[in-house]
């Protein structure tokens, strides 16, 4: 296996799903000038770069992608533990004729990356967070992302979020996705709508297809949902892909590691019902 066959199995799945997925609107920067731009910062010597198998120890700009239509800048952050490995115990008498007992683990080391991709022909951008998002955990992940991106000059101010209650709310009501729950909130309250099938969704229940059709979306400002895209109904998927959708806060979530072309066909579902 040669290193370039590596890099590119690395372009196609590193930081590809089970990932949180945060769409701004675009830079206005004509994508003539980017080069220019990166060059001119601190970060021109990662363009087009081999992909490196660093651990850095904080989050770290190490890679850029810049092609004909695409800008793929990537952040990775190591990340190092022990796991534990039943299969490797053993015990044994040592020369004090006391018996021991050995529980093995295995030193194991794991590197998550952060992604700012914007294809030149979509509508958006997008920030792809590869590590947990408990409380306020990716505010300084977006924080360290737009600082570089500004000092790129990619964007004067902070990139504007785009509202996707809208899309998920659209999402809900329509039958190319397995709708598992949908969370409709307003001011004061919520109304939940959840199906407890293993097999099926809001859409298979009559009395909660007929509670999330009577709804009206208008009454609600904010919009969650989790969906499962199935292949029989995206052939153009590698495998079935579970998403959880949160409004208000503009992100995405994937459930699952899987390509890039996965990635961006679940966005583009997602995008067509903005």
């Amino acid at each position: 296996m040669t290193r370039q066959i590596i890099e590119d199995w690395l372009s196609e799945v590193e930081g590809w799903g089970n990932q949180h997925i945060y769409l701004f609107k675009p830079p206005t920067l004509p994508p003539a000038d980017i080069r220019d731009k990166l060059v001119a910062s601190d970060f021109g010597k990662l363009i087009d770069t081999p992909i490196s198998y660093g651990f850095p120890e904080n989050l770290e700009l190490s890679a850029i992608s810049l092609t004909s239509d695409h800008l793929f800048i990537a952040w990775h952050k190591g990340a190092g533990g022990w796991e534990r490995t039943p299969s490797k115990d053993f015990e044994r008498f040592e020369d004090d004729e006391e018996r021991y007992k050995y529980k093995a683990y295995r030193e194991r080391f794991d590197r998550s990356v952060v992604r700012f991709a914007w294809r030149f022909l979509d509508p958006y951008c997008a920030v792809m967070i590869q590590l947990p998002a408990e409380g306020n955990a990716h505010r300084p992940v977006h924080v360290q992302a737009q600082e570089n991106l500004k000092h790129i000059g990619l964007f004067d101010e902070n990139p504007e979020r785009i509202q996707l209650s809208q899309a998920f709310k659209k999402m809900t009501l329509q039958n190319d996705t397995r709708v598992q729950s949908t969370r409709m909130m307003t001011d004061g309250g919520h109304v939940d709508v959840v199906s407890t099938l293993t097999e099926g969704g809001i859409e298979d229940v009559q009395a909660l297809r007929e509670a999330r059709r009577g709804v009206d979306d208008n009454s609600f400002t904010g919009a969650d949902g989790l969906f499962h895209f199935l292949q029989e109904k995206h052939a153009a998927l590698s495998r079935n892909v579970k998403v959880q959708g949160y409004g208000i806060e503009s992100r995405i979530r994937i459930w699952v590691q899987c390509k890039r072309e996965d990635v961006y066909h679940v966005l583009g579902v997602v995008w067509s019902n903005t």
